[in-house]
């Protein structure tokens, strides 16, 4: 009897112990500054819980050979999706940002600089991703 109580003695502090490593809670990885080429519909994982997705573009550019008062605009929609919650913004230029109120110091913009082997329908971007450190 006195083995099985030591046993169960050593049994309960080895899960104790085991338990113990799974109390504390897992540090996220943090998101870095970097470039991430997309097309329409596709989606880029910053960090394990956060992921930002290229959702659609919208282009009001005048038609070729067409007289038009304005000349339009395409605009880049991206979705924003983190622990912090879901967050739209829209991009329309190359040097245009977006300041994430769900992810403080993460700043977004676009380039082109890396989409020329692309079709120019698929309207690619470079999503650039800049975070500041708080301080």
């Amino acid at each position: 009897m006195k083995r099985l109580a030591m046993w169960a003695r050593v049994l309960c502090a080895s899960v104790a112990y085991s338990l113990a490593g799974c109390a504390g809670t897992a540090t996220e990885m943090p998101l870095r500054s970097g470039s991430y080429p997309l097309a329409e519909h596709q989606s880029a994982a910053l960090t394990p819980s956060a992921s930002v997705r290229y959702d659609r573009f919208s282009d009001s550019r005048c038609p070729k050979g067409a007289m038009c008062i304005w000349a339009g605009k395409v605009s880049y929609h991206f979705i924003l999706s983190s622990r912090a919650g879901i967050e739209s913004f829209a991009l329309d230029y190359a040097g245009d940002t977006f300041t994430s109120k769900t992810l403080p110091g993460v700043t977004f913009g676009i380039s082109f600089a890396a989409v020329h082997e692309r079709p120019v329908a698929e309207h690619a971007v470079v999503l650039e991703i800049t975070v500041t450190e708080p301080g």
